[in-house]
């Protein structure tokens, strides 16, 4: 009771100070104002206002240009904070056995940065688009001709799909769904004064936007190539208005009404997997046939630029150099754990031979041998004896030699390679941190993407009992990643019965004893902490799959109850660095199986100076003890918007 007696009157304290330097200075203002004459009341001629600005579809485009900039915002994602929450990932600090993050300790409250921080970029582009549409109002019975027209139409679409979209973020994020609805640019003090909205409101309405943008927007990226051109990627599109409808209907599992638009999704906009994952995320097919949205950020030019006039985005600095995430031990085993398909040939790799003093065997390769790891971990997530998966042009173990870049240990026992420029090589080096460069990627990040779409598929066919249908969805995914497939060949939906596909049933999927149930209950278990933490991790919005399910608690107090041990990683290739310490993890009191006995035949695995039951691997101890459904399922209500508004609760 002291604890929390000292934290509210930490919080009044904070309300106090922001009612002196905030609100009683605005109030003061605004009295003095109004007790001018009327003769201060005059326009500057010179001033633009928005009678002077918004005149034409120009203006508008730009005012669109503004809202599209908003989404740039990487709090709106919540990329760098928003895994915490989950079984995806840890802070950095926690790897350096430091506590006190608020996010993944689950003690955020109203008065938590991030909490702030995501509440006013949504709103932030609220209000731009609301610009535009307001705009759009006045001038569009200026519009003459059907090409006028049209265009008007397009930009209104654009600008109500944005709003929704944010939104839809809004609804999934804050106070239960509740949150104010703006549908324009407020004008006064009482404009302001907004009383919340219903979740059912808030649903409903952006559910409206986003079946405008269905009804008025091209489809696709190639839809906006051949009707505006190349320069218009980067657009909403229709298809990602159908997406995010389906979603908010997986949101709150109405299975029957997602599948109607997940179906149209997949079927009627010409989208496809790609053949190689690496493709959705370092830049080299922006904007591909699997991308259903991505947020688009470019180095090309104004490098200089802060804030919203930033064109590029850092996450790709603090997932590598800056390693402000870490994936969680229980997710980096999941990845270690993949089963690469012995028999695809994109799994047999050649491998270099060294001598145990580390000189390189000229001639010596071994050639065709089967990937120690899967490509979807390659793709996704470094280990350091990922022997078959560069980054950066290096083998794991090596990367971190130049100054630049963290090598792997204690602290960095992994690296995401999602959206980093992993595949560029660059000696090591990790992300360029030239000047101009520090701290900026172009690389583009994905909101929503065909993989996703299909497990979704996959989970409502799973609901109705359809077993097979499930699995056809599921394989296409692991299939693109070359592992091995789950069920039978013989299954009525298997679509790769061909030699160089294994199929396996290693989650008892065998139906044959008549219990269905089970079945579909052991691939919902796989689906749900398997398959969509691994193809989808960082991505998507984790928290409301484990809110929908039930399970948000449960899920972080079983990932909490392991305990790891963290072993060295000795001899590196070419004995440059010849020992990365405690940073290869295991399950406390199993003997690690370093793969590079296999480069190292005559070495003996020295597995000395490791300490057991590293207490910061552990995932989530704390926050799977505060964690409580009704105070951590949702943010608050950020501490500034109840200063700010005062029908907050009416």
């Amino acid at each position: 009771m002291e604890r929390i007696d000292k934290k509210n009157k930490k919080i009044n304290l904070k309300m106090k100070k922001t009612l002196l330097k905030r609100v009683i200075p605005l109030l003061l203002i605004a009295f003095i104002f109004q007790a001018c004459d009327d003769q201060f009341d005059q326009v500057n001629p010179n001033a633009l206002t928005n009678e002077s600005f918004w005149t034409n579809t120009g203006d508008l485009n730009s005012g669109l240009n503004a809202a599209y900039a908003a989404l740039r915002d990487e709090n709106i994602l919540g990329i760098l904070f928003e895994p915490y929450r989950t079984d995806i990932a840890v802070p950095y600090s926690q790897r350096s056995n430091v506590t006190g993050n608020p996010i993944y300790d689950q003690t955020f409250d109203l008065t938590t940065d991030q909490v702030q921080d995501k509440w006013d970029a949504c709103f932030m582009g609220i209000f731009r688009a609301n610009q535009v549409l307001d705009a759009y109002e006045d001038l569009k019975s200026t519009f003459v001709g059907e090409e006028a027209i049209n265009s008007g139409i397009r930009i209104e679409a654009q600008a109500r799909a944005i709003r929704g979209y944010l939104y839809y973020v809004l609804h999934n994020s804050y106070n239960q769904g509740s949150v104010p609805v703006f549908t324009t640019v407020p004008t006064s003090f009482d404009d302001f004064q907004k009383t919340f909205s219903s979740a059912e409101e808030v649903k409903t309405f952006y559910r409206q936007e986003l079946q405008y943008g269905i009804d008025n927007l091209p489809a696709t990226y190639n839809a906006w190539r051949e009707d505006a051109g190349n320069g218009n990627l980067g657009r909403i599109t229709g298809g990602f208005c159908e997406a995010l409808i389906a979603k908010s209907y997986m949101n709150e599992n109405d299975f029957a009404n997602a599948k109607t638009y997940l179906e149209n999704v997949m079927n009627n906009y010409g989208y496809r997997l790609m053949d190689d994952l690496a493709q959705c995320f370092t830049g080299i097919d922006e904007f591909n046939d699997e991308s259903i949205f991505e947020i688009n950020y470019t180095t090309d030019v104004n490098l200089l630029g802060t804030d919203e006039q930033n064109l590029a985005q850092r996450i790709s600095h603090f997932l590598n150099d800056g390693n402000r995430i870490q994936a969680t031990s229980w997710l980096t085993l999941k990845y270690r754990a993949e089963r690469p398909d012995p028999n695809d040939p994109a799994n047999l790799v050649t491998r270099e031979t060294f001598e145990n003093n580390g000189d390189y065997i000229e001639g010596g390769d071994q050639v065709d041998v089967l990937r120690y790891y899967s490509l979807r971990m390659g793709n996704s997530l470094s280990s350091v004896d990922d022997w078959d998966s560069k980054m950066y042009g290096e083998y794991p173990a090596e990367y971190g030699r130049h100054p630049n870049a963290a090598p792997h240990a204690k602290q960095f026992p992994n690296f995401w390679k999602k959206f980093t420029h992993w595949n560029v090589p660059n000696g090591g080096a990790g992300e360029d941190e030239s000047t101009e460069y520090d701290n900026k990627s172009g690389i583009n990040i994905p909101v929503i993407r065909l993989a996703e779409i299909y497990l979704l598929y996959a989970e409502c066919m799973l609901e109705e009992g359809d077993l097979s249908e499930a699995l056809r969805y599921i394989n296409r995914i692991r299939k693109r990643s070359h592992l091995i497939l789950l069920g039978k060949s013989t299954d009525p939906g298997a679509e790769y019965a061909n030699a160089t596909t294994t199929y396996m049933d290693d989650i008892d999927l065998d139906a044959s004893n008549g219990e269905e149930a089970v079945t579909i209950a052991n691939l919902t278990e796989h689906l749900r902490f398997t398959e969509k933490p691994l193809e989808l991790a960082l991505e998507s919005e984790r928290y409301l799959d484990l809110r929908r399910w039930g399970v948000w608690k449960d899920q972080l107090e079983y990932i909490a109850q392991f305990e790891y041990d963290a072993y060295h990683y000795k001899n590196n290739v070419q004995g440059k660095n010849p020992v990365r310490w405690r940073n290869y993890i295991v399950p406390a009191g199993f003997e690690p199986q370093l793969p590079y006995r296999m480069r190292f035949p005559d070495k003996p695995q020295a597995n000395n100076n490791r300490r057991a039951k590293e207490p910061h691997l552990r995932d989530h101890l704390i926050g799977s003890q505060n964690f409580n459904a009704d105070l951590h399922s949702y943010f608050p209500i950020p501490q500034d918007e109840i200063n700010a508004n005062l029908n907050w609760d009416k």
